[in-house]
């Protein structure tokens, strides 16, 4: 799978969020924050823990996520 195997290869599916999304907090750590587009509405976002070599998923849903939407 693209997320596991570069999980910081961009392409027009797979690139890290942008301002506060762009960082998550996961236990103790702050950590990079991605998205995968799965399928054309469908997302999963995860955070790079490089220390411990591990991916987390943050978020998977099925819709467009509203939090990246922009404001007009």
């Amino acid at each position: 799978m693209a997320i596991t195997s570069d999980p910081r290869h961009v392409d027009s599916r797979q690139h890290p969020l942008k301002g506060g999304l762009g960082t998550v907090k996961v236990g103790s750590e702050s950590l990079e924050q991605w998205q995968y587009e799965a399928t054309s509405g469908g997302r999963i976002w995860y955070a790079i823990d490089d220390e411990h070599r591990t991916l987390w998923i943050t978020r998977a849903g099925t819709g467009h996520p509203k939090q990246t939407d922009r404001k007009r």
